[in-house]
C-alpha cells in the first residue's frame, strides 16, 4: 500500500512539473472521446506521452499529433477487444438485472471481478507494451497478469486509486477535462517502472 501510495504522489508532482501542457493534451484526449473512433488512439498516445514526461523529455504540442499517429493501429486493435470485452460485461448485467437468486448473484460478482480485472489490465497495458520489445497483445496481456499475479495488493491498490479517481472526476466534472487521463496515464507507467527496476534488481 505504501508504495502504491509513493507512485501515486510520484504522478501528482510529474504532472505537476508540466501541468499546462499536460491539462491540453488531457482536454484534447477528452475531445476525441466524443468521435468514440480516436477514442482509443487518443488514450494510447496519453501513455506515450506520460512516458516521455517521465523520462525528462521536453514536451511540445506537437507531441500530441505524433504520439497519435504513432499509435494508431495498435489503438484500434486493442480498442476492439476492449470494446468487446465490456460489451460482454455491461450486457450481461443489463440483460440479466431482473433475475433473482443466488445463483444469479454469483454471476454477478463473476462478471464484476472480470470487469474490474480488466480494468486493471487496462491501465498497465500500455505501459508493458511501450516497456517490452515483444509488441504483440498477447505477450503484453501475459505480463500485465504476470505482474497483477506477483504483486496483487500493489496492482489493486493503483487500480482502486484509479477507479476513485475516475469516479471523483465524472462527478466533479473539471478533473475530467483538465487532468483524468493523464493521471491514470502516469500511475499506470510509474507503476510498470517500478516493476521493472525490481526485476532488474533482483537479476
Amino acid at each position: 500500500m505504501l508504495t502504491a501510495i509513493r507512485i501515486v504522489a510520484h504522478a501528482v508532482a510529474t504532472w505537476w512539473r508540466e501541468v499546462i501542457v499536460l491539462t491540453l493534451f488531457n482536454i484534447a484526449w477528452l475531445a476525441l472521446q466524443v468521435p468514440i473512433v480516436t477514442g482509443p488512439a487518443a488514450t494510447a498516445a496519453m501513455y506515450l506521452i506520460a512516458r516521455k514526461v517521465i523520462d525528462g523529455e521536453y514536451l511540445e504540442l506537437r507531441d500530441g499529433p505524433q504520439a497519435l499517429r504513432a499509435m494508431l493501429i495498435p489503438a484500434w486493435k486493442w480498442g476492439a477487444i476492449n470494446l468487446l470485452v465490456i460489451m460482454l460485461v455491461v450486457g450481461n448485467f443489463w440483460l440479466y438485472q431482473d433475475f433473482v437468486g443466488v445463483p444469479w448473484i454469483i454471476l454477478r460478482v463473476i462478471w464484476g471481478t472480470i470487469g474490474l480485472g480488466w480494468l486493471a489490465i487496462s491501465l498497465f497495458y500500455w505501459p508493458f507494451w511501450l516497456a517490452q520489445a515483444d509488441r504483440s497483445m498477447r505477450a503484453t496481456v501475459r505480463n500485465v497478469v504476470l505482474f497483477l499475479a506477483k504483486r496483487p495488493g500493489f496492482g489493486l491498490s493503483l487500480v482502486v486509486v484509479s477507479a476513485i479517481i475516475t469516479a471523483a472526476s465524472v462527478l466533479i466534472t473539471i478533473p475530467l477535462s483538465t487532468s483524468l487521463m493523464v493521471w491514470l496515464a502516469l500511475i499506470g507507467t510509474l507503476a510498470v517502472d517500478d516493476e521493472i527496476a525490481r526485476i532488474k534488481a533482483i537479476e
